[in-house]
């Protein structure tokens, strides 16, 4: 694993980026799109699923409005607070990956996007509270940042977009893991890994303004991330070169999925 420094604190980031967002609507328009397009190869009706780091909430909104049984934690109290203010009918709480606040094998299905890899110590025993909380036979969706090129690009733009500041300290921001490493992680825990998914919440490529689509720039933040961050014609043709080229160094999340065999 390597640990990636910024020169600002992990949970003053997360808590910035939520106070920043808008409301996330309670859908997705796009369901091809990450988390949602591998949250469904994992959500069944009439199970009772589990999203750990829910953020604002999009994951939870979306299946509670179709019905399912669905609760969720999240570290950040802005983001939690906004979920209450927004749909208090919503099982979210203000929780800690490290203690997760639920009984042992209550869980049919576990979600953890963009959970794990802000953990700068204790990954395993969180990954342990994930395999405490499942049932046996109970399906888990974790992703991770993984250690290739496209992560080592996006430090350098944000290095580039946010320089040091006289006198800021060096502060953990993530952890980036090869793919190997970290599924030898799960099947120690006990959490067999079944799927592989290499996928992107946003494409290096929309960083260049001309490359983007203008129907969704448009759109407001919220608006994006229900519909994915889109990129237009001449974008997505040199986005399909480049990821059928390098399928691993184009990836910013790997999506681990399987079950719990403990």
């Amino acid at each position: 694993m390597k640990k990636i420094y910024r020169y600002e604190d992990n949970k003053e980031y997360w808590d910035r980026r939520w106070t920043e967002a808008g409301e996330d609507t309670d859908s997705f328009t796009n369901m091809d799109i990450y988390p949602i397009k591998y949250a469904e190869m994992v959500m069944e009706p009439g199970l009772l699923a589990a999203e750990i780091g829910c953020g604002l909430g999009r994951v939870i909104k979306h299946y509670n409005n179709q019905g399912y049984n669905i609760i969720g934690i999240e570290r950040s109290e802005v983001a939690v607070e906004k979920i209450n203010q927004t749909n208090p009918e919503l099982d979210v709480q203000v929780g800690d990956v490290l203690k997760l606040p639920y009984s042992d094998n209550k869980i049919d299905i576990l979600m953890a996007f963009g959970l794990l890899h802000n953990l700068e110590n204790g990954i395993e025993d969180a990954l342990a509270e994930i395999s405490r909380v499942l049932k046996t036979g109970g399906k888990f969706c974790i992703s991770m940042r993984p250690d290739n090129l496209e992560m080592a690009f996006n430090e350098v733009y944000w290095r580039w977009k946010k320089p040091k500041q006289a006198d800021a300290q060096p502060r953990f921001h993530k952890l980036m893991v090869k793919e190997g490493e970290f599924a030898k992680m799960l099947a120690k825990i006990g959490l067999e890994v079944e799927q592989i998914h290499r996928s992107r919440n946003l494409s290096s490529l929309y960083r260049i303004p001309f490359l983007r689509s203008r129907s969704v720039e448009q759109g407001r933040e919220e608006q994006r991330r229900s519909a994915g961050y889109q990129l237009n014609t001449a974008g997505r043709f040199l986005d399909n070169i480049l990821t059928r080229m390098f399928p691993f160094h184009t990836a910013n999340v790997i999506i681990f999925i399987g079950r719990d065999i403990s």
